[in-house]
């Protein structure tokens, strides 16, 4: 294999490792998934068992008009024109036109779709257990499982993503009452409804922070922000898999700021402005102690200066908590499947 050749399939590993398989309004263009899912079986030296694009293409709009009715199926499936068609983009859209498959359809029917192309196009024989859906795919088959465990990671960090972005809407995250109604053997709904009233609390807590820094009780807004931020890590970690019972604040942010898992971004710089914060939130609830019993008027004008500074303070750490936290918690469902082998080097 010459340098030029090795050069031509690197090429091709970059652009499937970079393919953009849902478009930022939320549709998946088939015809190019079709076409570059066979080049793939190409790279790989298995083309005799690539199943045709054209198959592949008709068994996603069959399984769509199936399980949607055909009205429905009209809605999820669009045909737009290809701007600037050129006649070397034939092998790809002869007709000129590209199909755009909306989300709402693919949630349906994705793992579906994805489990027939093995099973029915090609033939492979259906798992005796169940798994990963597309199991059928050999790991040593380098673009194949590139493009498709790509695909994969793909629709479900999108599906995050938008999941993420309605929280604020909905008042929950779908992957989190997921994991929940999974951790804690209660139904989804149920999940739904312990999620949205966590939701509404904090609502009400960062209500009335805000009011109890207006009035001057900074106290109050200390103590409700801690309440606040302490209830956000707990419920993280838990989701996360470090069990605790009745953890202080202290110990909250240790174990936070001690974790090492990829799954999660755990925000070092915050979680270490966060135990300078309970330092403050210390010193204010004993500074207060000390300023009334000294009965000192320059004393006690201190600590309500230290004291407004650190409510401040607090009130910004609990919107970046919960910020955090909003982003964080699709991940308590894990989606990346891990490789069994290493991979081929080709």
């Amino acid at each position: 294999m010459d340098s030029k050749e090795l050069q031509e399939r690197q090429a091709f590993l970059d652009d499937i490792a970079n393919y953009q398989y849902i478009r930022q309004d939320g549709r998946l263009v088939l015809e190019p998934f079709c076409v570059y899912l066979s080049h793939c079986f190409g790279f790989d030296g298995i083309l005799e068992f690539s199943p045709q694009p054209r198959d592949v293409y008709l068994l996603l709009i069959d399984i769509i008009r199936e399980r949607l009715g055909d009205e429905e199926a009209k809605k999820k499936i669009q045909c737009q024109n290809v701007v600037d068609w050129r006649p070397e983009l034939a092998h790809i859209f002869p007709e000129r036109q590209m199909t755009c498959i909306h989300l709402g359809a693919l949630v349906m029917v994705s793992h579906d779709w994805i489990y027939a192309i093995g099973h029915s196009l090609l033939g492979i024989p259906e798992p005796e257990e169940g798994g990963k859906y597309f199991a059928w795919v050999k790991e040593d088959w380098l673009a194949v499982y590139t493009f498709i465990n790509g695909y994969h990671n793909a629709f479900v960090s999108f599906q995050k993503k938008f999941d993420r972005e309605n929280i604020g809407k909905s008042g929950y995250s779908l992957f989190e009452a997921l994991h929940l109604s999974r951790a804690k053997d209660i139904n989804f709904d149920e999940a739904v409804s312990q999620l949205k009233g966590r939701h509404d609390a904090y609502q009400a807590a960062m209500s009335q922070i805000s009011k109890s820094l207006e009035d001057g009780y900074y106290l109050e807004a200390i103590a409700l922000e801690e309440c606040l931020i302490s209830n956000c890590l707990f419920n993280f970690l838990d989701g996360a898999g470090s069990k605790l019972t009745n953890p202080s604040f202290h110990t909250l942010l240790k174990e936070a700021s001690d974790r090492r898992d990829s799954a999660y971004d755990y925000p070092q710089e915050l979680l270490s402005q966060l135990d300078k914060w309970r330092k403050a939130r210390n010193i204010a609830i004993h500074g207060f102690i000390s300023s009334t019993s000294m009965e000192l008027d320059l004393s006690h004008a201190n600590f309500r200066k230290s004291a407004k500074t650190t409510a401040l303070l607090g009130e910004e750490y609990c919107k970046a908590v919960v910020s955090w936290y909003e982003v964080e918690c699709v991940n308590f469902v894990r989606h990346e499947f891990p490789r069994e082998k290493k991979e081929t080097v080709h």
